[in-house]
């Protein structure tokens, strides 16, 4: 078992951004397509790809890539934009759509060996959070002014002598949702990596060092690794369900800012 620290300080470069180009420092992670970029463009082309099959002989009723295609954005213009902002929600569709499928196509491509899943970086995973904080407020300023917005974080009613207290926890919780979003798509898809190598490196090691124990171990962490398999494909649809919805929920709170 002393193979085991190695394995795992192997599983664990092979899970961290590097240069395809096999050069070694910040110099060359900075200016080189990465394992995780070169799958996050694949993602893309994919995703790209899918939909312009799926446009291409638009029937009235619809089958194969197109009923699947058509089901998607059905999805998330009817269950996320519209149940969470009302009509209203049709117009932001656009983004809301590409937020869900880009993260979905790329959480789903990482589940299939060996690519990696684009959205396992903080580096796209909070690019996408920032984008999400300035659009919403950048809704809320739009809709309100400047001022009107920021007068929004106090509730109506709150005493005077509250009022700071109320801003200052509203503007901190406001500028930890970057955080928050990032960090939960991330750690979610980094875990589940993590979780499916630690189960292959037990599976490898006892097949390697065949003994007794390897007849119940081997056959669990095959086992182990099928069940984790499935579960990650359902975490890959829910986190970009997630991420969606929250995104869809801090629109409508920027929508309806200073009502309340």
């Amino acid at each position: 078992m002393e193979e085991m620290p190695t394995k795992i300080e192997h599983l664990l470069h092979e899970l961290t951004v590097l240069p395809l180009s096999g050069g070694h420092g910040a110099e060359a992670a900075g200016f080189s397509l990465t394992n995780y970029t070169f799958w996050l463009i694949v993602a893309v082309v994919l995703l790209l790809t899918f939909f312009i099959v799926a446009s291409r002989k638009v029937k009235l009723v619809p089958s194969g890539i197109g009923n699947l295609a058509e089901a998607g954005v059905d999805f998330v213009r009817n269950g996320v934009c519209v149940d969470v902002m009302g009509p209203e929600g049709k117009k932001y569709f656009p983004f809301l759509g590409t937020i869900f499928f880009f993260v979905l196509f790329n959480n789903l491509l990482g589940n299939i060996p060996p690519a990696l899943p684009g959205t396992g970086t903080v580096g796209t995973t909070f690019t996408w959070a920032i984008i999400v904080f300035l659009v919403y407020n950048g809704i809320g300023i739009k809709k309100i002014g400047f001022f009107g917005y920021i007068k929004s974080l106090i509730p109506s009613g709150t005493p005077w002598w509250l009022s700071w207290l109320i801003f200052l926890i509203e503007l901190i919780s406001h500028f930890l949702r970057p955080f928050t979003l990032g960090i939960r798509l991330f750690a979610n898809m980094y875990a589940g990596h993590i979780m499916l190598g630690v189960f292959t490196i037990f599976a490898a090691i006892f097949i390697e060092q065949f003994s007794a124990i390897s007849i119940a171990v081997v056959p669990l962490s095959f086992l182990m690794q099928v069940i984790l398999r499935v579960f990650e494909l359902m975490v890959a649809v829910l986190q970009a369900y997630i991420f969606t919805i929250l995104t869809a929920v801090y629109i409508d709170g920027a929508l309806h800012a200073g009502s309340h």
